[in-house]
This record gives structure tokens, sequence and C-alpha cells, in this order.
């Protein structure tokens, strides 16, 4: 079955998505790696013991939190973005990941923009990362 796209109407402040849960496995740190190009020694110390993995798995997780049952419409661009790390994520981790509309409004240039907040969080609770995102909506 093929996801619906999110569209701007779906989109108002409050709304929530799906608890996304996310497991950091090895095979994951890996590929990230070799796709992204980081060769920094720590994370492939952690590759080897399971110490950390790279913070930028945080791009990854924080879009499929809001798009496990839709699809982005084409045409949307990335207006900003901040991520806070607060821990170290590890191989072997589970994310739970929540994102939530908390602005929604068009602009003075007719422009649809909506800001998400996502916060990740580890099997022991604690907040790993925090994420907003304001994106210029397409539809």
């Amino acid at each position: 079955m093929e996801k619906p796209e999110l569209v701007f109407s779906d989109l108002g402040v409050g709304k929530k998505f799906r608890t996304l849960t996310y497991p950091v496995t090895m095979d994951l740190v890996r590929t990230f790696i070799e796709v992204v190009g980081d060769d920094n020694p720590l994370y492939e110390k952690g590759l080897r013991d399971g110490a950390i993995a790279p913070p930028g798995l945080a791009a990854i997780y924080a879009r499929l939190s809001y798009l496990q049952d839709h699809v982005m419409p084409a045409g949307g661009v990335l207006a900003k973005q901040e991520f806070e790390f607060a821990a170290p994520i590890r191989v072997g981790d589970t994310l739970t990941v929540n994102a939530e509309v908390v602005e929604s409004y068009v602009d003075e240039k007719a422009r649809k923009r909506v800001t998400q907040l996502i916060h990740a969080r580890n099997q022991r609770r604690e907040v790993v990362t925090t994420i907003r995102l304001s994106v210029i909506w397409p539809k």
C-alpha cells in the first residue's frame, strides 16, 4: 500500500506523530559511516566495542519520525535545523523518537511553514537528542 502525502493541512500545532522505535545496530552505524565518509576514529572504536555512534544519525531518525506513515511531497525546503546532543548514542541502544508540530503558519510571502520538535530517548529514557526542524512545506 502506497503511503499518502503529508500535507500542510494535516500539520496543525500540537500534531503528534506515532512513536518511532529505532534500533542502533552495528550494520546501521557502519553503513552511515561509509556513506557519509566520516572516518573519525572515535566512531570506528565504537564499532569495535560499542562505545559511541555518530551523532549525525539524528538526521535519519528525525525525518523518519514524522514520515513513518506518509511521504514528503516534492518541493519542500529545509529552512533550518537545530540539534542538541544531550548524551552519546551507542551501538546497541534502542531509541524512541517522538515528533510534534510546534509551529504551523503561512508567512507574508504565502509560504507554508512548519516547525517540528523531535525528542529521541534511549532505552533508559534519557534524552539523547532534541531536534528542531523548520520546513517550507510544499503542499
